[in-house]
């Protein structure tokens, strides 16, 4: 008898320690993957790096390497933008980006980075 209270206790216990808490909330600045807006460099991507890297002492010509004010500096270093942006989370040291740009600029990434 005791044990089948103590084997009700349990599973009572086990099923209502379950949550159902979503990725957005646990990791804010993750990336979810759902993301299949078209971006492009000119409008999007152009204005995310000038707010997050391309500034006055950061990644701009004759600063810091590598040079991500331009196309050519950005889609010459992209394995590197995306291992700190976006895997590591290392960059900008100001924190990591907001989940939006971290998908903005994920996604433009895997749509093949194109300058447009």
């Amino acid at each position: 008898m005791i044990k089948r209270i103590f084997g009700l206790i349990v599973v009572s216990i086990s099923l209502t320690s379950c949550y159902k808490d979503n990725e957005e909330e646990l990791y804010p600045n993750s990336f979810t993957g759902n993301d299949t807006t078209t971006y492009t460099y000119a409008a999007d991507i152009k204005p995310l790096m000038t707010a997050n890297c391309a500034y006055s002492g950061c990644h701009i010509a004759g600063m810091q390497s590598p040079d991500l004010s331009t196309y050519v500096g950005l889609s010459g270093n992209i394995e590197r933008v995306k291992a700190r942006a976006i895997t590591e989370r290392t960059m900008p040291t100001s924190g990591p980006m907001a989940s939006s740009d971290i998908a903005k600029l994920t996604n433009w990434i895997n749509a093949g980075a194109k300058n447009n």
